[in-house]
């Protein structure tokens, strides 16, 4: 759900300042949100313009011969491989939590 996904973005980015939701594993969540919303946008944006030609038949006659289809194509391919990056670095912190918690690097 957008509108959840959404009010979490908003929650980390308002509490980003204190001990809580200053960790790396926020920062990284946040930033894994980002891209899962920019890539929601783009892909309806381009549901609309392509599938369900908003703007007619001819100006998507007139788009094709442009760089437009590319850059759809460039922002869903480079925007996995960031969305996997965030989610191996978000995976990474979570194995250092469990193998190295905190208790233990104090003590």
């Amino acid at each position: 759900n957008i509108s959840f996904l959404l009010r979490i973005l908003i929650l980390i980015f308002n509490k980003r300042n204190t001990q809580q939701y200053s960790s790396f594993f926020y920062k990284m969540f946040f930033i894994a949100g980002l891209f899962d919303l920019l890539s929601i946008l783009w892909y309806v944006t381009a549901q609309w313009i392509y599938v369900d030609q908003i703007f007619g038949a001819q100006f998507l006659l007139d788009i094709s011969h442009n760089n437009i289809p590319n850059l759809f194509y460039y922002y869903v391919f480079y925007f996995l491989y960031a969305q996997i990056f965030t989610i191996a670095l978000v995976s990474a912190n979570r194995a250092c939590a469990i193998y190295f918690p905190t208790s233990k690097l104090v003590a």
